[in-house]
């Protein structure tokens, strides 16, 4: 069976130390979306901290297999650098625990230049510049390039890369981005894709037939972005260019919907954003977000793994917490995972959270389906007494502040779905299983 995890809010929740800790039960762990433009950060058993981009969390642990999906977008470059960080970790990475599907696109560099120069000019949207949207358009023009070329016409490639970068030249010019050696990147791109070749496979049939088997494997699907980044379900056009939700676990991995069991959404206290779009409930008070953000050296500081962007902050959103609970699956499948449970002490005497809009003089206790309703719409809070203790090293959910117990049994409450992962700190250990 398939458990899969996901964001609940706006990106940047701390999947990957969920799954980091969910995958010591499971076989296999698979990416069904995105790109390297996502990032998590683990920390290892040593107190190190291991980035990741494209390659699944589960890398972390000797047993699991980790599969790169067809529902994910690579880039050569990228994907050997990270593989060459994990390695210089002491972590192995062999085609023993890494497969990479052959239908998966490859994002090229016109694609990433293509993406600066919108970002330049008047139609930016606050993109990380991956050639995220770029390769999405083509794979959906039916003229994108999917990873398989790589074992099958490798000069077909580099042919294709050094046509795109030399017909985008003028584009490039115009917008002021420096000239570059079309040749020469080219044949780079190409030597990067070759090292790639080990770990290419038919990984639909690979988890088919793992998931068929008498004793079944248990499959960890992880997801990138979250629910308001979604393609279809969220704040467009301010999205990532894929399926963030349960849905695309099907269409990223090649499975069928009947395999997912248990759905793991995980939201932080504190949630936030990079990049444009509206923001319900964020938080406009300087004070208030300077005490919020802390120092922004530690670890769980709120900036971008893979921009380093300083990121937004809002107060805790339960219409919108409704809205990605409704559209990810079952009630009773459901669990939540909630992060940065440490932090909500630097509100102050009281916790706001929202519990409903108003738009147009209408109270909606589930978000509206749109960015320009989310533009109209202003939140409803109610106020929660704060607690003082330190809660960092609790571990178990009756120790914590009768005041924190009451903050987690209120959102339960008002969303029906049982929080089962409670995060008290950045570190490995500290999270209250329930």
């Amino acid at each position: 069976m398939i458990d899969v995890i996901i964001g609940l809010q706006r990106g940047d929740e701390g999947k990957g130390r969920f799954v980091d800790m969910l995958a010591e039960d499971h076989d296999i762990v698979a990416r069904f979306n995105g790109g390297n433009n996502a990032g998590h950060t683990v920390v290892l058993p040593d107190g190190r901290d291991l980035a990741l981009h494209l390659i699944p969390s589960g890398i972390a642990h000797p047993h699991a297999m980790n599969v790169i999906g067809n529902g994910t977008l690579i880039n050569p470059t990228k994907l050997i650098e990270e593989i060459a960080d994990i390695r210089s970790k002491g972590i192995e990475i062999s085609r023993k625990n890494l497969k990479i599907s052959s239908a998966s696109h490859l994002i090229l560099p016109h694609h990433i230049y293509d993406d600066e120069i919108r970002e330049a000019g008047i139609g930016s949207q606050g993109s990380t510049k991956s050639g995220i949207a770029q390769v999405s358009s083509f794979k959906a023009m039916r003229i994108g390039v999917r990873t398989e070329i790589i074992k099958n016409d490798i000069n077909k490639l580099q042919e294709i890369v050094f046509d795109g970068l030399v017909a985008q030249s003028p584009f490039r010019e115009a917008a002021g981005l420096k000239a570059i050696d079309e040749k020469a990147i080219s044949k780079q791109y190409v030597e990067d894709a070759k090292q790639m070749w080990e770990f290419i496979t038919d990984t639909v049939y690979y988890l088919n037939q793992e998931l068929r088997k008498a004793k079944p494997a248990r499959v960890l699907a992880e997801g990138a972005q979250a629910f308001l980044l979604d393609i279809d379900h969220g704040m467009y056009p301010f999205t990532s260019s894929s399926s963030t939700t349960t849905g695309g676990v099907s269409t990223g991995l090649g499975v069928p919907p009947s395999f997912i069991d248990k759905v793991y959404g995980v939201a932080k206290a504190v949630q936030s954003h990079v990049g444009g779009g509206p923001f319900v409930t964020e938080i406009k008070d300087e004070v208030l977000l300077k005490r919020l953000h802390g120092d922004m050296a530690t670890i769980d500081a709120e900036k971008g793994t893979t921009t380093g962007r300083v990121r937004r902050l809002g107060y805790f959103d339960l219409p919108q917490i409704r809205r990605a609970q409704m559209v990810n699956g079952e009630e009773d499948k459901q669990t939540m995972a909630l992060s940065k449970l440490d932090w909500v002490q630097r509100f102050g005497e009281k916790i706001p959270i929202c519990i409903a809009y108003e738009r147009k003089g209408k109270t909606l206790k589930i978000a509206p389906d749109a960015a320009y309703k989310l533009e109209q719409s202003t939140p409803q809070y109610e106020y929660l007494p704060n607690w003082t203790e330190d809660i960092r090293e609790v571990r178990e959910f009756d120790k914590l502040p009768i005041n924190a117990q009451n903050y987690i049994k209120f959102i339960e409450e008002q969303t029906g779905v049982p929080i089962s992962m409670i995060g008290v700190g950045p570190q490995r250990d500290q999270v209250i299983i329930r």
